[in-house]
């Protein structure tokens, strides 16, 4: 009898190890187990949302472009100086058009490139068709905000004729600044909006059967909207 109850002695403290491990293990699967089991499911899902978002790739920010597009603008005349004298109707008005533009978009935050507008004029009946044309130069300066939309500041300067029917009967050196943002619409194409001052100098002219218009200054406002390319070099 002692040495059978010696042996129950000896084997109780073995089953208590055995049953404490039992219950831990239980609470493991129970628990952690379906935890576990549960964020190893959910990241399949996350890498195919990443997969499946279709969302545009960004170009490479290091990346030199040949940017070009097209705008439709408005031109809104703040002072005509001696386009408009007095007694005779204004051969200057606002007006709008379009723009086309091609340069170079470095890889930094510069943007070098020409463009030609043509725009139509309110002249007062004094022309058939009034027509404002301008081919000039422009740097940009963008801001880089590591977001799909980037504010500019731009300068430039060019050539303006006005006249009748595409003709220039009076032209003139023009300067210009600008502000706007783009924004990314996919790996090439952006989305660009400004606001633009520009100052004109108008030679001396006559319209026939009526006063002589003196050489001066115009001073316009701007608003520019449009699509650009964005060409990878």
């Amino acid at each position: 009898m002692k040495a059978t109850q010696a042996r129950r002695n000896g084997l109780a403290p073995r089953r208590r190890a055995l049953l404490a491990r039992t219950v831990s293990a239980a609470a493991w699967l129970t628990v952690i187990a379906p935890s576990a089991a549960h964020a190893e499911a959910e990241v399949p899902e996350e890498r195919a949302a990443v997969v499946l978002s279709g969302a545009p790739a960004l170009p490479p920010l290091r990346t030199v472009f040949l940017q070009y597009g097209v705008a439709f603008t408005g031109e809104f005349v703040a002072s005509a100086g001696a386009m408009c004298t007095k007694g005779d109707p204004c051969v200057l008005g606002s007006g709008g058009g379009v723009v086309a533009r091609v340069g170079l978009r470095t890889a930094g935050p510069w943007y070098l490139g020409g463009a030609y507008e043509m725009t139509k004029q309110d002249a007062q009946n004094l022309y058939r068709l009034g027509t404002l044309q301008q081919l000039r130069a422009e740097l940009r300066y963008y801001i880089s905000t590591g977001k799909i939309t980037q504010p500019f500041f731009a300068v430039g300067g060019g050539v303006a004729g006005y006249g009748n029917e595409w003709t220039v009967e009076t032209k003139g050196p023009a300067i210009f600044a600008a502000i706007g943002a783009e924004t990314q619409l996919s790996r090439t194409n952006v989305f660009a909006f400004a606001l633009t001052y520009r100052a004109m100098y108008f030679t001396p002219f006559t319209i026939s059967g009526l006063t002589p218009r003196d050489g001066s200054i115009a001073h316009m406002l701007a608003i520019d909207i449009g699509l650009d390319i964005l060409d990878p070099r």
